[in-house]
C-alpha cells in the first residue's frame, strides 16, 4: 500500500493543494518515482533521478523537464525555464493544529546575508499581508522584506547599515488574529 501526502503549496498569491504517492516497487526504501495530483486535477509523474545535486528530472504530460529545487526555511525555492519561484510547502494537518494552538507569533526574515539599508516600520505598527517592512541590500540588489500575514511589529531587531547574516530574524510580528 502506498502512502499519499498532501501539502498546501503557495506560489505568489495562489495556494494549491498537491498530493503525493510514491510509486516504488515496495522493494527499495526511497521512492524514485511520484504520482502527483494538482487541485484534484492534473497528473505528473515524476523520476527522482537527479541528473546534478538540487535538481529533479520530471516527466509531465509526456514531456521532460530539469527543475531546480533548493530547501529553505519556508519551503522550496523552484527554478523552471531560468525563473524563480518560492513555493512556500504546509502540511494542512499541521497548520490546521498552529492555528487552533493560537499560535500569533511570526518573524521577518533574510534568507541571505548581507546589509539592512532601510526599516520601513516601528514597534506597534500594523503591518497588511504583502506590506514591505524591510530592505536589505544582497548580492548588489535591493530586496524587499515583506510580512506573510498581518501583524503587529512587536520588536525590530536591526538597524540601518547593519550587516546581517543569512536567516536572520530581523522583525517579531504578533498576528492579528492572536
Amino acid at each position: 500500500m502506498s502512502v499519499v501526502r498532501t501539502y498546501a503549496v503557495t506560489i505568489g498569491e495562489r495556494e494549491r493543494t498537491i498530493r503525493v504517492r510514491c510509486l516504488g516497487d515496495g522493494v527499495t526504501p526511497r521512492c524514485t518515482r511520484y504520482e502527483v495530483s494538482i487541485d484534484g486535477g492534473s497528473v505528473a509523474v515524476i523520476d527522482g533521478a537527479r541528473p546534478m545535486p538540487d535538481t529533479l528530472s520530471l516527466l509531465m504530460h509526456g514531456r521532460s523537464w530539469e527543475v531546480g529545487l533548493v530547501d529553505d526555511d519556508d519551503g522550496f525555492e523552484v527554478d523552471i525555464l531560468g525563473v524563480r519561484h518560492q513555493a512556500a510547502v504546509v502540511d494542512p494537518r499541521r497548520k490546521a493544529l498552529r492555528m487552533a494552538d493560537g499560535v500569533g507569533e511570526l518573524v521577518i526574515r533574510t534568507q541571505m546575508p548581507g546589509r539592512v539599508v532601510r526599516v520601513l516600520v516601528a514597534v506597534g505598527d500594523v503591518l497588511e499581508k504583502g506590506q514591505t517592512a524591510v530592505v536589505v541590500e544582497a548580492m548588489k540588489m535591493e530586496n524587499e522584506l515583506k510580512a506573510a500575514q498581518a501583524g503587529t511589529v512587536q520588536r525590530i531587531l536591526v538597524s540601518e547599515g547593519e550587516q546581517i547574516e543569512a536567516k536572520t530574524i530581523l522583525i517579531e510580528l504578533l498576528s492579528e488574529a492572536s
